[in-house]
């Protein structure tokens, strides 16, 4: 009768030992899958599209941007949407891209409040008058902005200024505890070749970089949570080889494009006085050293109109 029970007793405790692996793995499997898919999960990202010169790298890259959903932000004066003004409009009319003024004869670094908030003012008030939109963001020369810019900004109704990059790769919001403004700090190369300059087209190929020397870090930006890809479109938009790579680039990664509203919840909440401000911008005119001349770089062959917008 004994040997019966123990017999009895070792089975069941047997099928306890199974059922209970079976129930740890069960869990750990799926633990582990969640924290993978939560590892893998794809950053957040917008262009960020400068545009002084024309209009055709612009409405290419913005049409190549259309075709696979990508948002980004376009920074332009008043003069040029003035003087582009009928490109323009059939660019922000794509629905793709948001309005950025950008102030480019100076840095809006150590000006003073007053100053700041006359050069704002005006070019916002130029840029809504020409495309009858609602200005959110503002710029300046290299993306600068200081404690004046965003006072200006906030008594301005503008929710948004650009700032100079502070994360390397990572582009970085900052919500600074005594304003209503938020600060975008873009991705800056930090690669030492092509240091000081954002993650752009344009700060690889002033310093002799190509669009490869790009991909490589425009892909280790992509394993950060979030980032900017920035491109001068008389470049980006424009030159073949550099056209190809963005186009590499997009179509071979797993990225969420988001527009503005989507990228900008706040990384760091911070006293304004903490806030990271970079004044490294060292672009002199016998610096910039190209491989390959811009006159002598191929031009995509098969620009979009304006019209195919």
């Amino acid at each position: 009768m004994n040997r019966k029970l123990l017999a009895i007793l070792g089975i069941l405790f047997l099928i306890a030992l199974f059922v209970g692996e079976y129930f740890f793995v069960e869990n750990y499997v799926c633990e582990q899958g969640e924290e993978s898919a939560a590892e893998t999960e794809a950053p957040k990202a917008m262009m960020v599209l400068i545009e002084f010169q024309d209009t055709e790298g612009l409405v290419n890259m913005v049409n190549d941007m259309k075709q696979r959903d990508i948002y980004g932000l376009l920074m332009v004066t008043p003069d040029f949407v003035e003087e582009n003004l009928e490109d323009v409009q059939k660019v922000v009319a794509a629905g793709n891209v948001e309005i950025v003024p950008s102030y480019v004869q100076a840095p809006l670094w150590d000006i003073s409040y007053e100053d700041q908030h006359e050069i704002i003012s005006d070019m916002v008030d130029r840029i809504e008058a020409a495309l009858d939109v609602d200005v959110r963001i503002i710029s300046s020369r290299y993306m600068a902005s200081d404690e004046n810019t965003v006072k200006a900004a906030e008594d301005l109704g503008i929710e948004y200024v650009m700032a100079r990059g502070t994360t390397d790769l990572a582009m970085t919001v900052y919500q600074p505890e005594e304003y209503n403004v938020k600060i975008l700090s873009v991705s800056n190369i930090d690669t030492v070749e092509y240091k000081y300059g954002s993650l752009c087209d344009y700060s690889y190929y002033e310093r002799g970089g190509s669009p490869d020397d790009m991909l490589r870090d425009l892909e280790r930006a992509a394993q950060e949570d979030k980032f900017f890809g920035v491109s001068h479109t008389y470049i980006g938009g424009q030159k073949a080889r550099w056209n190809d790579m963005w186009h590499s680039f997009w179509d071979n990664n797993d990225i969420d494009w988001t527009d503005l509203d989507g990228i900008s919840e706040a990384d760091k909440n911070m006293p304004m006085w903490q806030i990271p401000v970079n004044k490294n911008a060292p672009y002199t005119p016998e610096k910039i050293r190209p491989a390959i001349p811009y006159d002598e770089e191929e031009d995509v062959n098969n620009p979009c109109s304006v019209e195919e917008l």
